[in-house]
């Protein structure tokens, strides 16, 4: 007899290619990602163009609905923690609202993993220009995560941050190990930005954990349908999900 399918929804930038290269990889037998795309302006790595992502909101979870998702994550990064305090909250709100089930947006999710791992300062990775890693250190540290120091590739368009590796994403990581000591934890931001495949190694090299977005968002989504992680392979984090089966 076969599994039952449990299923769970993403919505993203119209540009994103990491988090359906990533995720699915991730997932246990029997537990099935689905994907909507939300709509911008352009690509580039404004304010402007991130926010408007916002007014298809509700034509994306409309045709989501469609396959039944038992929670549905919000999947971007910068979009998310942008706007008025609070904005990450009130997107989740609203697409609860539309679609009857819960919702997390990533900087949600990422403000809960950095938590459950109890890190109080973290060292950033971005893929960034300058005034949106401004933006998310405030952010972070207005939830209590401080970010002493940061560094970033930078881009500005979605599809120059689709070129970088993961191998690009740990060498940038590792090379800060000095900084890292200083800090709980590594936070690798954007949904775009591919790294998990090298969470596990650069783990071992740093002796620290680290939380990327997309991992945190797959982190949100499993832990909320408890689905049990203890034996992955993709960072401390989701080893943190045991649960017992029935």
């Amino acid at each position: 007899m076969s599994k039952v399918n449990r299923r769970f929804g993403v919505l993203f930038p119209p540009g994103n290619v990491a988090m359906e290269r990533e995720l699915p990889r991730i997932l246990p037998d029997g537990v099935t990602m689905h994907c909507n795309r939300l709509s911008r302006p352009n690509p580039t790595l404004t304010v402007d163009s991130l926010l408007a992502m916002k007014a298809s909101i509700p034509r994306a979870v409309r045709d989501l609905m469609q396959m039944e998702p038992e929670v549905i994550i919000y999947g971007c990064t910068s979009g998310s923690f942008l706007g008025p305090d609070g904005s990450e909250e009130k997107i989740a709100s609203e697409i609860e609202a539309l679609s009857g089930v819960p919702a997390i947006t990533t900087a949600q999710a990422v403000c809960m993993a950095l938590h459950e791992m109890k890190a109080t300062t973290v060292y950033m990775i971005t893929p960034y220009p300058e005034a949106l890693n401004i933006e998310e250190a405030r952010f972070l540290e207005e939830r209590g995560i401080r970010v002493p120091s940061w560094d970033a590739f930078p881009c500005t368009t979605s599809k120059e941050i689709r070129q970088l590796t993961s191998d690009d994403v740990a060498e940038l990581v590792l090379s800060h190990q000095k900084e890292i000591q200083a800090c709980d934890a590594v936070f690798i931001s954007c949904t775009q930005l591919v790294s998990v495949d090298r969470i596990d190694s650069m783990e071992e090299a740093l002796r620290k954990p680290v939380i990327s977005s997309n991992q945190a968002s797959l982190w949100a989504a499993l832990r909320h349908m408890e689905i049990d992680m203890r034996d992955s392979r993709c960072g401390q984090l989701l080893r943190t999900l045991a649960f017992d089966t029935p």
